[in-house]
């Protein structure tokens, strides 16, 4: 009996044996079967099929599409990464250009808005999304920025994006008592702070004619905010 039960112990041994080496040769053979995916980015078609099949990989053309830069039938990207491993027999897919487009983003910054949106579809494109923001530096209703950029390619009836200045940002007062003032005197004043003014004018009965002009009502009333670009209205004595 102890002469079986050792037998039969050495020969578990042998089968655990056996069934580890045939795991380690697997692995070492799936292990050998890995390889490292090249860079071909910039690369021609005909050149990357034959740098993918000395390595045992597929070529799959995702798609093509214009490029500025790359001419065409070169590779614009790829996928899996350089440099990261994959098995023999797999695909790397890749992005193809068709070389710049014949039609390009047209030069818009720096042109009245509704200039810009007149180029944007006589060039055969359609206005995108269109923003505002304030600027110190370009004057209001003025193209500060176009996406895409000026000789971009685009496809026919492709958008334009632009951003427009709507001028400085207004600067904010505290609106002055004019009331009671001699209205050249209010006048002056309200020119003082940059703000535009209109007059107005009520008669008062029997006053006297060597009187001089005052200010008998103000719009918007004193301590109230006033921006630059606002207009104050002042009822003068006739």
């Amino acid at each position: 009996m102890k002469r079986f039960l050792k037998g039969f112990g050495f020969f578990v041994l042998l089968v655990g044996i056996g069934v580890a080496s045939a795991f380690l040769v697997v692995a070492l053979l799936l292990r050998q079967e890995e390889v490292r995916v090249p860079d071909l980015r910039g690369q021609d078609i005909v050149t990357t099929i034959e740098t993918l099949t000395q390595l045992g990989l597929q070529l799959k053309v995702e798609r093509r599409e214009p490029h500025a830069t790359f001419s065409k039938d070169m590779v614009i990207s790829q996928t899996p990464e350089p440099g990261s491993g994959t098995k023999k027999g797999r695909q790397v897919r890749v992005v193809i250009s068709l070389g710049p487009s014949e039609l390009q983003a047209p030069k818009l910054t720096g042109e009245h808005v509704r200039k810009a949106e007149v180029m944007i579809r006589q060039a055969g494109f359609f206005p995108g999304t269109f923003a505002r923001v304030s600027s110190d530096s370009v004057e209001r209703d003025v193209v500060i920025a176009q996406s895409p950029e000026p000789g971009m390619p685009l496809d026919k009836g492709g958008k334009i994006s632009i951003l427009v200045s709507t001028g400085k940002e207004p600067g904010v007062f505290a609106m002055p008592r004019v009331v009671g003032k001699k209205a050249e005197q209010a006048v002056r004043t309200i020119e003082s702070m940059g703000v535009q003014y209109r007059l107005s004018y009520k008669t008062i009965e029997n006053k006297p004619p060597s009187t001089e002009r005052v200010v008998l009502g103000q719009k918007p009333q004193a301590g109230y905010p006033v921006t630059s670009d606002a207009v104050v209205e002042l009822v003068v004595s006739k």
